[in-house]
């Protein structure tokens, strides 16, 4: 099991003052931050290999694709490619999606709603910019409830002390 307290995320009770359409997002990517991290926090390699059924992937395999929703929309948001390649554990892999999501919403924290418009116009296959809402970034939503529901059938629950509400924690719990 590994506790590392210097991930990013392990509190969001600071909110954005003003509301925007980049001040939303940014809150939404914290959100899935926050989520990520507690979701994935302490689980032992029994649970990282755990699967709820045969045909379904592993919580490691569903921290990949997390990563990759990730990573692909970094990239939309003026970020470098990553080399997912050097990456060969869970934690790793943790780590990294947890430093590029703060990566990403420190870039929408210097953005203008102007900046945020001209995103989709950049892109190379011009999607609009709602696709990342609906698409990547809801996706990688559903797939943290997997872990978390998952880890739960597994035998080891999120930690408790945890508020998603709220962004908060009052971790870290001792074990």
């Amino acid at each position: 099991m590994e506790r590392n307290q210097e991930l990013p995320f392990e509190d969001i009770s600071k909110t954005p003052i003003e509301l925007t359409a980049t001040n939303t997002l940014l809150r939404l990517v914290e959100g899935l931050a926050f989520r990520y991290r507690w979701a994935t926090e302490n689980l032992s390699e029994k649970d990282i290999k755990f699967r709820p059924h045969p045909t379904s992937m592993s919580i490691e395999e569903v921290n990949a694709h997390i990563f990759d929703l990730i990573e692909s929309t970094f990239r939309v948001f003026g970020g470098q490619k990553q080399n997912k390649d050097s990456l060969r554990s869970f934690h790793k892999v943790r780590k990294k999606s947890l430093f590029v999501l703060k990566d990403l919403s420190e870039r929408l924290k210097k953005m203008s709603d102007k900046d945020l418009s001209a995103i989709e116009k950049n892109t190379s296959r011009k999607l609009p910019f709602w696709y990342w809402i609906n698409g990547p970034l809801a996706d990688a939503l559903t797939h943290v409830g997997q872990i978390t529901s998952w880890r739960r059938i597994a035998g080891n629950p999120q930690l408790k002390g945890v508020n998603v509400f709220i962004g908060t924690s009052d971790k870290v719990e001792k074990y």
